[in-house]
């Protein structure tokens, strides 16, 4: 009988066995610290991708005033600007442009996006700024404006994506 006591016994034990407070407790706070890490991310990232999209809009809307209400004038690249931080972690350059507005005034800006390819220094470029802003001035060249507003787009529906997908997920 005594063995029999002790089998059951030893089967009540390990029913009722729960770990100690301490294991529980390390337990409780890697989950809410992994919790609290996913809440971060997710925040941060629909956060990002929203700050770009509306870059993004902001971009379509000064392009499409400047379209609409802007005056062509000839600009001429007076050399190209040396970045960081490429695709590959390489160098990136952007074309600094010099143009003359209507009243006279000598203006320069650095392209909104990398690449010089076809904008060789000495070479002229079409510009067209806002009468009342000749800091707003853009290269006029379509694939210029479409590749700037791309990028906007492409990186901030990426980044809104991934928030919502962490958040859909719980991951």
């Amino acid at each position: 009988m005594a063995v029999a006591e002790t089998a059951e016994a030893r089967n009540h034990t390990l029913s009722t066995w729960r770990p100690s407070p301490e294991i529980d407790s390390r337990h409780h706070r890697a989950a809410y610290s992994r919790e609290k890490d996913t809440t971060m991310w997710i925040a941060m990232s629909l956060l990002a991708g929203l700050t770009v999209l509306g870059f993004g809009v902001r971009e379509v809307v000064v392009q499409y005033r400047i379209q609409r209400e802007g005056i062509r004038a000839g600009g001429r690249v007076v050399r190209h600007a040396r970045g960081d931080a490429g695709r590959h972690g390489g160098p990136v350059y952007f074309a600094v442009v010099e143009f003359v507005d209507t009243y006279g005034g000598r203006h320069t800006f650095e392209a909104g996006s990398s690449g010089v390819k076809g904008l060789p220094v000495g070479g002229g470029v079409p510009v067209r700024y806002l009468p009342d802003a000749p800091k707003s001035a853009r290269i006029d060249l379509t694939g210029r404006r479409v590749g700037e507003v791309t990028a906007l787009f492409g990186v901030g529906a990426l980044f809104t994506a991934i928030g919502i997908f962490l958040l859909v997920t719980g991951r």
